[in-house]
């Protein structure tokens, strides 16, 4: 698990404070609670993600976590809720949780399957299946938060 990169990324984003915004702090038994919802254990880098940021945004891109404890009634960008849709949408399979929306109806989530082992995928509503066809492109969320900060930093 990589909370050194999550804590990496956090360094850049408090650096450059002016262009995040952030929900904040998220406690941990909201964050049980949305384990609870979803039927995942998410892997320490989120958690610590969720733990200090929440969710939001910086060089305008939008990372989604927890937002209020009410998923069911909420949007973009609550993980659980949009996690929840996917799910009923595009038969995204219950050990994924969307965490990035890439722009071209790509989305990026967690493989929860092993917290211990938790890479990112992308998942592409009516071209991906629980079989394949999806990509994995990060070895967890540590990495791919701080490398999509860093690229995005670089195009600002």
């Amino acid at each position: 698990m990589s909370i050194k990169d999550v804590k990496d990324a956090i360094n850049i984003i408090n650096s450059n404070i002016e262009l995040a915004d952030f929900v904040g702090e998220i406690s941990p038994d909201l964050i049980i609670k949305a384990e609870n919802m979803l039927g995942v254990n998410f892997p320490e880098s989120y958690k610590y993600f969720l733990e200090n940021l929440g969710c939001g945004d910086i060089y305008g891109q939008e990372f989604y976590g927890i937002i209020k404890e009410d998923f069911i009634n909420s949007g973009i960008p609550d993980a659980i809720w949009v996690t929840l849709k996917m799910r009923e949408n595009s038969g995204l399979p219950n050990y994924f949780v969307i965490v990035y929306f890439g722009g071209d109806g790509d989305y990026y989530a967690i493989d929860c399957r092993n917290p211990n082992e938790a890479p990112v995928i992308c998942w592409i509503p009516g071209v991906s299946t629980k079989d394949g066809l999806y990509t994995k492109v990060a070895k967890d969320f540590g990495v791919f938060f701080k490398e999509t900060i860093i690229d995005a930093k670089k195009n600002w």
